[in-house]
């Protein structure tokens, strides 16, 4: 891979790790649970307060934690809305970042997160991870008159098309209005997939492309936690990374990287 480049107008909303671990099925499928739970919240709040003292509780802590697994019910944040953050949950744990992402600084704090999260677990051994997963989303402003298909092809060197017959009597338009696509590859170092979603949205009121970027490993593929997590992350970052600047590669990479 190429030596890392700093993108000084990165299009960049938010970066995020999620780890998922396994629940206790309850009385009927629809609802798991995480007997350690309660206890997990108090201790890791306990663990990490020095760096996120403020705690937000989100409007699910509302509802049974048998009835939304794998959903956050509370964040930790360094100030009141203030980035980096955590958010913790029934078998869910994420760390999120926005503006200020430098990956060396990311990578060492979700190291930690991991490590304070293990920690804060009655019961450590038994804790079985399911899931890891690095996202980032990232944003690029387009003029609505814009045609999707074709920014993609002259801009991030990806030609989505269907067949031309659809459209040669003028009935409809060739040029989309919105998009919603995903590709899934799977990936053998680390083992897992490479996600990549495309998509219409807006970045600060304006219409803009967002291009998700994941990393992904399930079940088998979950290394050791904490042991082997920091690997992982290394190398499932290091697909992400080399994967967006072959997108971006050309005209998007001297925008992002522009002084001005």
């Amino acid at each position: 891979m190429e030596r890392r480049r700093i993108l000084r107008k990165k299009p960049l909303i938010e970066a995020i790790l999620e780890v998922r671990w396994v629940l206790e099925r309850g009385s009927s499928p629809q609802l798991s649970r995480d007997p350690h739970y309660q206890f997990l919240l108090g201790k890791l709040f306990e663990n990490v307060k020095t760096g996120f003292p403020h705690h937000e509780e989100l409007p699910a802590a509302l509802v049974p934690a048998e009835m939304t697994p794998h959903t956050v019910h509370h964040r930790f944040r360094v100030a009141p809305n203030g980035w980096p953050l955590l958010q913790v949950g029934p078998g869910v744990f994420t760390f999120n970042e926005t503006s200020n992402y430098e990956w060396e600084n990311f990578e060492r704090q979700i190291n930690k997160a991991v490590v304070a999260l293990v920690r804060s677990h009655p019961k450590p051994e038994a804790l079985q991870f399911e899931t890891l997963m690095l996202r980032y989303i990232n944003a690029v402003p387009i003029d609505p008159a814009t045609n999707l298909l074709g920014f993609l092809s002259e801009k991030m060197g990806t030609a989505l098309e269907l067949p031309n017959a659809i459209f040669q009597d003028g009935n409809v338009r060739s040029a989309p209005d919105r998009l919603a696509t995903e590709f899934v590859f799977p990936c053998a170092k680390p083992a897992g997939a490479l996600q990549v979603k495309l998509s219409t949205g807006s970045k600060e009121g304006q219409p803009a492309l967002i291009f998700e970027l994941w990393f992904i490993s399930k079940g088998e593929h979950v290394p050791r936690v904490p042991q082997g997590f920091s690997d992982w992350a290394a190398a499932a970052h290091a697909v992400i990374e080399e994967s967006f600047f072959h997108l971006i590669a050309g005209e998007l990479e001297k925008e992002f990287s522009d002084n001005a």
